[in-house]
């Protein structure tokens, strides 16, 4: 074939295909940032609290708003030089579910929680995953800053604040309902503080836990 034509049969390709091998190779680059992530530099350790993403979409490209939302808040929580570990993409240990819990809470220094709406309910019937309650109450119980996420189109009580106000736990609302995209929700000031503020406690926390016992000089 001469160049001409390959040239000419490459300008053929429909501008709609193009977008979507786009698409793909960037849902493909975020999945694997997802999977992969213990493989970065070294952060200070975290807890991300969210849904499986096929709960929240389907289980390819174009993802839905909903998995879009947890993969973005992932790479905020990164931008802020801290190591978001998940069950079990970046973490998993040979014991039951709640003990694995357990254990990613003592060794993480702050826990993030998303909780969006789900496509479909629980094979029990239940609205969310229980564990969306368990895990940051576990880790409220434990002492670690929180910083929560919730979709207003998803009714929850509990640790989600909907029976009453819980500052200064209270969850910051993604308005998805009134047309509030997700790079709108990230690029507001509402949610830049509360990162900040969280991310701020968590490295609090951290020298404070790392740091000596006793110091052996005085600055005073």
């Amino acid at each position: 074939m001469s160049k001409e034509k390959a040239k000419e049969k490459h300008l053929d390709i429909p501008a709609k295909e193009t977008s979507s091998n786009e698409q793909y190779k960037q849902a493909y680059a975020d999945m694997t940032d997802l999977n992969d992530a213990a493989s970065a530099f070294f952060r200070i350790p975290v807890f991300f609290s969210h849904q499986n993403l096929f709960t929240l979409g389907p289980p390819q490209p174009p993802f839905s708003q909903e998995q879009q939302f947890i993969i973005r808040m992932f790479k905020e929580i990164k931008k802020v030089l801290l190591f978001p570990r998940t069950i079990p993409n970046t973490d998993q240990y040979p014991n039951t579910t709640l003990e694995n819990i357990r254990t990613m809470i003592n060794s993480s220094y702050g826990t993030a929680a998303a909780l969006l709406k789900p496509t479909r309910s629980t094979a029990q019937g239940e609205p969310y995953s229980p564990f969306l309650q368990i895990e940051p109450a576990m880790a409220y119980q434990y002492g670690l800053p929180l910083l929560l996420v919730k979709q207003d189109t998803i009714s929850a009580g509990g640790i989600w604040g909907d029976v009453g106000p819980l500052a200064p736990f209270t969850p910051l609302i993604w308005f998805s309902s009134s047309g509030v995209t997700v790079d709108e929700f990230f690029d507001s000031v509402q949610w830049k503080e509360a990162l900040q503020n969280w991310a701020g406690q968590v490295r609090s926390g951290y020298f404070i836990q790392t740091g000596p016992e006793f110091k052996y000089t005085c600055n005073d």
